[in-house]
């Protein structure tokens, strides 16, 4: 079935494909073609395949976020740290500034 102007897209042929996963398609867009090429230049036969290439890109990122996640909890700790080590507030002077600001 040739699409035409009169049908508009080829009709989505997945539902006869044996599989119980969702499929996707990629479109090699000129960004994509331009990190792809060095790829295929270098491994030739052994380049990874679309699928290989995004599980290692989604798995990259999740070891990011868990860096940064990481990351944020030290700070946190470290900030907790500093402030029930740091003295506590002179309230007197405190009491000073709070009255040497007053508006009549």
């Amino acid at each position: 079935m040739n699409p035409g102007p009169e049908r508009g897209a080829v009709r989505c042929y997945t539902q006869a494909v044996p599989t119980s996963h969702p499929r996707h398609s990629i479109t090699e867009t000129p960004a994509l073609a331009a990190v792809l090429e060095p790829l295929r230049t270098r491994l030739g036969d052994e380049t990874p395949t679309l699928g290989e290439l995004v599980k290692k890109g989604a798995e990259a990122t999740l070891a990011e976020l868990e860096a940064r996640d990481r990351a944020n909890e030290r700070a946190l700790e470290t900030f907790v740290a500093r402030m029930e080590q740091a003295p506590g507030p002179d309230l007197e002077k405190v009491a000073r500034i709070r009255h040497s600001t007053r508006q009549p």
